[in-house]
């Protein structure tokens, strides 16, 4: 039986039942699913947003849903109709409710079963009724559910942002980033300028704008459909690459003729940028431990026309004593939470687990506690995450530290763009908020081996 399904919402509904329940991660079943279609840029523009806006908010619109039905016992293609329509009609304004009534009836007779489209359709206009009478908690009575239902994050990562940082700065981290509908690009200056391949950009029909604080080798874009087939990509002049990322090897400091180790590579932009920035005089030894990641590194560096990047499989938690103290500078971009970039990323705080996270740090200390051991003496150690959790930077190098005399933080202000200097926590340790900095929430520390 055929059902007149619209296939906007339909491709919607597919990305966010295989993100739910499937395990996929959004950014790639999205883009998997525009590639086979046709759809005009508006369309696109519109499943992205609902795919994306209903995964932000999805911690706050179950919460609805409870409200007006047990999501628990449904089916996961009605779980997701549901999500979807409410997030149409909460957040939505241009969205007609009774489109989307009749749109999630359909979706359900499609991929359900026709006898839950009269479910469907109850609930979805129920919660049209009753939108206006639906309210949070209010923040001065219960702050950690004002802070969960208000941004949609799970209550125990709430509860542990305002134990770590305090309530105020806490919102600040859970607020969403105005104007993130962009794409950070580096310049690869070794082929090209900024202000060449801007008016080379707009030919395809792609503006630019000057970034943040890397205005001459990174501009932001308003996202081009499949960026990775553009020629201009493909030919080397850019990739993408955030700010924060490529703040990372500023703080790195790589000089040329330096011998130099990034510990956990791929996909290799900071690689790539480190050879840049050397002119491809030294060498960089790139590493990670799966080989299919270490195929897009090499993939990445060849593109970008980093010659002198090595790239290898190797597990950076396992020492190599062949290797000690052969380094002058060492990157360690540690395995992460990914806090930092959740306002890009939303199905990450859906995906995250309060009783994973101890392996993690295991991990990660692991790796700094290797890794150290590369570094010649004088030389110097820059640890990065893109997360926001003080378990994962501040106590992982203050610890190290504890244990490993022969290092100490290194001032890096001389390196650090000053708009960013309220972001440093002391000196040679910096965490970046994406609300209050404008640019992914990393964490960077740089060290020094003094003996």
């Amino acid at each position: 039986m055929k059902f007149k399904v619209d296939p906007v919402r339909e491709t919607a509904l597919k990305v966010l039942k295989e993100v739910s329940h499937d395990g996929k991660y959004a950014n790639m079943s999205l883009k998997r699913h525009l590639r086979r279609t046709e759809f005009a840029g508006m369309d696109a523009a519109f499943i992205t947003q609902l795919v994306y806006g209903t995964l932000e908010r999805q911690i706050t619109i179950d919460w609805i849903l409870s409200r007006f039905c047990k999501l628990k016992r449904a089916n996961p293609w009605v779980v997701n109709i549901l999500r979807m329509g409410c997030c149409q009609i909460i957040y939505m304004d241009r969205v007609p409710d009774s489109a989307v009534c009749n749109e999630s009836v359909e979706l359900c007779k499609k991929f359900a079963n026709a006898s839950l489209a009269g479910f469907v359709n109850g609930v979805l206009r129920n919660i049209v009724r009753n939108k206006g009478n639906i309210e949070i908690p209010q923040k001065d009575k219960e702050p950690v559910e004002y802070l969960r239902l208000t941004y949609s994050y799970p209550a125990w990562l709430v509860e542990k942002w305002i134990e770590d940082y305090g309530l105020d700065t806490a919102e600040r981290m859970l607020m969403p980033v105005n104007g993130d509908d962009y794409v950070t690009i580096r310049v690869n200056r070794s082929r090209i300028s900024a202000e060449k391949l801007k008016p080379l950009l707009a030919e395809q029909g792609i503006g630019s704008q000057d970034s943040l604080f890397m205005q001459d080798e990174a501009l932001r874009i308003r996202p081009a459909r499949d960026i990775e087939n553009n020629h201009l990509y493909r030919n080397g002049f850019f990739t993408v690459q955030g700010e924060s990322s490529m703040l990372v090897v500023h703080l790195l400091d790589p000089q040329k003729d330096e011998n130099i180790l990034d510990a956990c590579s791929a996909p290799g932009g900071k690689a790539a940028h480190m050879a840049e920035r050397m002119e491809n005089r030294g060498r960089i030894l790139a590493w990670d431990i799966h080989p299919r990641r270490v195929d897009i590194l090499r993939r990445n560096v060849q593109r970008m026309g980093a010659s002198i990047v090595e790239p290898q499989q190797q597990d950076a938690g396992s020492f190599q004593a062949v290797l000690e103290e052969r380094f002058d500078r060492v990157l360690i971009d540690a395995p992460c939470s990914g806090w930092g970039v959740i306002y890009k990323k939303p199905d990450i705080k859906n995906r995250i687990k309060r009783d994973e996270l101890p392996a993690l740090y295991d991990v990660q200390r692991r790796i700094i506690s290797n890794c150290s051991r590369y570094v010649r003496p004088g030389g110097v150690l820059v640890y990065s995450t893109c997360t926001m959790n003080m378990d994962e930077n501040q106590k992982i190098i203050e610890n190290f530290l504890n244990d490993n005399p022969l290092f100490e933080l290194d001032d890096f202000s001389g390196l650090l763009p000053q708009t960013l200097n309220e972001s440093v926590i002391k000196p040679g340790m910096i965490q970046l908020i994406p609300s209050r900095d404008g640019v992914d929430g990393f964490f960077i520390a740089r060290l020094r081996r003094t003996g």
